[in-house]
């Protein structure tokens, strides 16, 4: 089986945690996978909630921000306008509890999202959402 798609049943298989393995974290894990560095090791830990993690780095205001500000701990990474498999994103999502979007941290599978969520791992058609960066990982899979 191909990593992509190793990370997708691992994120699939462990429980969402604020702070631990969260969307955000999930990304940085799979960054991680892919060229051996973290680049969210300054907040793994550090918030416990969304409250908390909004405090900390601000996600729900500027998930943007939040993760060009891990990438730029590894060295950064470029913002592209079309995702190549295995690149990261940050996408707006509905919840089904709430009719607001909300950002999430994606993998781009090739014709879908892949998005770590608090029922496991989730896709998301392209076409259903919005996304509002993308960063090339320079995956080779």
């Amino acid at each position: 089986m191909k990593p992509l798609y190793v990370m997708m049943h691992r994120w699939a298989a462990t429980p969402f945690v604020w702070g631990e393995s969260d969307c955000c974290l999930c990304l940085a894990d799979w960054y991680n996978h892919v060229h051996g560095k973290d680049p969210a090791a300054h907040l793994r830990g550090q918030y416990c909630d969304a409250l908390s993690c909004q405090r900390l780095c601000g996600w729900f205001s500027d998930p943007v921000t939040v993760i060009e500000n891990c990438l730029e701990t590894v060295g950064g990474r470029p913002l592209i306008d079309a995702p190549a498999l295995g690149d990261v994103g940050v996408i707006l999502i509905r919840s089904k509890d709430d009719d607001r979007p909300l950002p999430a941290g994606a993998i781009w599978l090739g014709d879908c999202w892949g998005c770590k969520g608090p029922t496991g791992a989730t896709t998301i058609n392209a076409q259903a959402t919005r996304s509002l960066a993308v960063w090339g990982i320079g995956y080779e899979g």
